[in-house]
Order: structure tokens, then sequence, then C-alpha cells
């Protein structure tokens, strides 16, 4: 069994020899189906970055998300990538902490929907409002 997975993003990492590592164990687990980078921007700051899609075999994207995440003591702010899982929208959160990763994802989720807010009927717009109160509640 496979699966078919695309993913694109950049995460802020300090410079060190770990993140080199983890970087080697991405680009060796990706093939040839993705671009992996890592470039400097600063005196002790490097941006990693992944684009591509591919086909993994059984357990091979869990493996790659555990590996980008594994930067996530390193990076210096919280970033989401975004890609898809089998033709489905999916996002992978980098972050030094779960609480910061949390909040990335909650602005990428409201950055989402901000666009969409000007389509709702008045009634949708108080139904949303009502959604959000008992969420909270």
């Amino acid at each position: 069994m496979s699966a078919w997975y695309s993913l694109s993003g950049t995460v802020q990492v300090q410079r060190c020899h770990e993140v080199d590592a983890i970087i080697a164990k991405i680009r060796s687990h990706c093939g040839h189906h993705f671009d992996v980078d890592l470039v400097p921007v600063g005196s002790e700051t490097d941006e990693f970055s992944i684009e591509g899609a591919g086909e993994f075999a059984a357990g091979g994207v869990l493996k790659l998300d555990s590996l980008i995440q594994s930067l996530g003591p390193h990076a210096l702010e919280a970033a989401v990538l975004t890609g898809e899982y089998e033709n489905e929208p999916c996002e992978l959160v980098v972050a030094p902490t779960a609480e910061v990763g949390a909040t990335a994802l909650s602005r990428h989720r409201l950055d989402q929907i901000k666009p969409l807010l000007s389509d709702l009927t008045t009634e949708d717009r108080e139904s949303l409002a009502t959604l959000l109160r008992e969420a909270n509640g």
C-alpha cells in the first residue's frame, strides 16, 4: 500500500549539527521527488525549505512528517507547511513547543477563513458567531 503526498513550506532554524543531521535524513527519505534546501539567512540562522510530491510506501509519510517535525526544537518560530495527502489538504506544524505550534495553526486557520467571511449571509454570520461562543463556553 502506498500514499501520494505533497508538501511545501519553510522553517527558520538554528544553525547546528543536529539540524544538519536531520536534513540529511529528510533528503535520504524523500529521494528525488522533493527539493530540500537549507540556506543560511543569518550568522546563526538557516532556512529549511521543502517542496515536492511523490508516492510513499506504507508508513513513509508518517516517517517524513516525524523527521520534519523533529526540527521543532531548533525552530526559531512556528511554521505551518501545507500540502496534500491522498488528494486531501493537509498541514504539518513545526514548532519549538506544542503551545507555540497550536497558536501558529490557529492563526493559519484564521487566515484561511478570513477571505470567506464576506461570502456568508447575515444568518450564517450569526450562526458562526454562535458556534464560536459555544466553542469558548
